[in-house]
């Protein structure tokens, strides 16, 4: 092994690590000062804790697109077995299923917000 072929791996490594760090050491120092400046300000920091309420379809949401998402899967492996269709098509089904599972959300949210719940 050439010495090239050692350092590669543990300059990659380095950094990731060292990207990563900076990354979250940013978020919470920017955070941190922003929290300060609130408690400077007089206004209270606590809206940094939203409600756990705040987004009560949240969850909807998630359901319906992974429930689009594995039927998508679902037909994938039907288009694959009676077909002979390239990967793309597949992949078409996953990304369409998940979307109209995305828009069947959309319409519950319009006609929910429309009725005031």
């Amino acid at each position: 092994m050439d010495a090239k072929e050692v350092w590669i791996p543990i300059i990659a490594i380095v950094f990731t690590f060292g990207t990563t760090f900076g990354i979250v050491f940013y978020y919470l120092h920017t955070r941190n000062k922003q929290r300060l400046a609130m408690l400077e300000k007089g206004v209270d920091p606590k809206a940094f804790f939203p409600k756990p309420t705040a987004n009560k379809l949240a969850s909807l949401k998630w359901s319906l697109l992974l429930i689009g998402v594995a039927i998508g899967l679902f037909f994938a492996s039907l288009i694959d077995h009676n077909t002979d269709l390239e990967e793309g098509a597949q992949f078409a089904m996953v990304l369409l299923f998940g979307g109209l599972g995305l828009l069947v959300y959309y319409f519950i949210v319009k006609n929910n917000v429309q009725d005031g719940v």
